[in-house]
């Protein structure tokens, strides 16, 4: 069973890790007004946690994972380097095929009816 819950933005605790392609991730920005709160999102599933600073983030990550097939993650001129590969390249092995991808889809359209737009 999968769970998907939500926290205020806290730049210290929460990382960013879609939007850039350090291997931690950046921090992500907080609210720049205190009346208005800013969400990241989380979706834990198959013993993996996502982590979103936005919803636009968690419908690209569903985009991704609504296709079963993905082209190589190969890029030219970064071969040797671990942190020049894109989030989706860090995604733990088996994650996006058969069963556990219908479970993650399934997880990203609990946040997105829960939170955001379907």
């Amino acid at each position: 069973m999968s769970k998907v819950w939500r926290e205020i933005a806290d730049p210290k605790k929460h990382s960013d890790y879609m939007s850039t392609r350090n291997e931690g991730g950046m921090p992500v920005a907080a609210s720049r007004d205190n009346l208005i709160e800013k969400w990241v999102y989380f979706a834990d599933v198959c013993n993996f946690t996502f982590q979103f600073a936005s919803l636009s983030q968690v419908q690209e990550c569903k985009m991704y994972f609504s296709k079963s097939v993905h082209p190589s993650t190969k890029e030219e001129g970064h071969d040797l380097e671990h942190y020049w590969h894109p989030w989706y390249s860090k995604l733990p092995k088996g994650i996006n095929k058969g069963v556990k991808r219908e479970k993650v889809i399934k997880a990203l359209e609990q946040i997105l009816t829960k939170w955001g737009c379907p």
